[in-house]
């Protein structure tokens, strides 16, 4: 196909790429720029034909005194400096990887725009160097759509700073259910095969995982859910990503936690005043060491009032960090 016929889809490109509200191309800015970029020569009466022709398609352009600019985009620019923040804060994608996406969003804006994303976000984590990540999430989605098993080697560190393989050097096999991203690390929420209940695996520590010919234990027969697994609700109950018992517990809370409750378990969960410096709120927690951290951190701003297992819990786990200071 010759140059000439795609002239409309290159006054799009160039529109897009050049344009914005505060940057305006007149119809001699877009001649020059097809002449430039793409060896095309063009007409200002043909440039309004592509624009008019344009419009008509569905693309939002402005016309003004000053000149023509795409108005409404794929993303804003708040929306992609979101993303980028999001994918600056997480540890598992390299700095290489990370600067490629950011270059892809900011290619859905102008130049002009872009400009106001790329190097003028930075957020403090240490990111990790290997790219091996990137295939584990797809082989896991994989395993997750097709409801098949999954087996993969898993990895901690040593004192060495090493890889060191964990189950003995032996595979894991897992019925996956989801992946969930919580305080900038990603997470596999499987059953371990031979086991109840859910377990949790870093995806930055798996290593050569593979899905298996093997259909998966289905999540209801291992957690609360049913029809679908839900991973938002499951997210929200484990503190921290330590898995447990859901447990139904009672707290009273300072009315200073106020936020701090509503930010963990979400704006639907119940409170009822208590006096004039306290309420009631009833959750449901996954009942491990993370619940239990998570309340010791608010000192006296959280109890928890039943079950008494609870309770006893952390009066124990309170104990045992007591005693690395007697």
């Amino acid at each position: 196909m010759s140059a000439t016929k795609l002239k409309s889809f290159y006054v799009l490109d160039i529109l897009r790429k050049y344009s914005d509200s505060e940057h305006r191309l007149t119809a001699e800015n877009i001649c020059s720029l097809l002449k430039s970029e793409y060896s095309v020569s063009a007409e200002r009466k043909g440039i309004y034909r592509d624009i008019d022709a344009l419009g008509e398609y569905g693309v939002d352009i402005k016309k003004t005194s000053t000149g023509f600019f795409v108005d409404t985009r794929v993303f804003r620019v708040a929306e992609i400096r979101l993303l980028v923040s999001a994918i600056q804060a997480a540890s598992f994608i390299t700095p290489d990887k990370a600067a490629m996406l950011t270059e892809k969003l900011s290619s859905q804006l102008s130049v002009h725009q872009a400009e106001q994303i790329i190097g003028k976000s930075h957020i403090g984590v240490v990111k990790y160097e290997s790219n091996e990540v990137y295939k584990t999430i797809e082989t896991v989605n994989n395993a997750i759509s097709g409801h098949r098993q999954l087996s993969f080697y898993y990895y901690k560190k040593n004192l060495s700073k090493q890889d060191v393989p964990q189950h003995n050097g032996t595979r894991y096999l897992v019925s996956p259910y989801a992946m969930i991203w919580h305080m900038d690390n990603y997470y596999l929420v499987c059953n371990s095969a031979g086991h109840e209940g859910l377990t949790h695996f870093r995806i930055d520590r798996i290593k050569g995982a593979y899905p298996e010919q093997i259909p998966w234990r289905h999540f209801s027969e291992v957690s609360e859910y049913k029809l679908r697994f839900d991973a938002s609700d499951y997210a929200k109950k484990c503190i921290n990503m330590f898995g447990g018992e859901i447990t139904t517990v009672t707290l009273r809370c300072k009315n200073a936690r106020i936020t701090e409750i509503l930010d963990k378990f979400g704006n639907s969960t119940p409170l009822r005043r208590d006096g004039n410096e306290h309420f009631i709120t009833i959750v449901d927690v996954a009942m491990s060491t993370g619940f239990l951290s998570w309340v010791a951190q608010f000192f006296d701003g959280i109890e928890i009032i039943s079950p008494a297992s609870a309770r006893n819990a952390l009066k124990e786990y309170l104990k045992q960090t007591l005693t690395l200071y007697e």
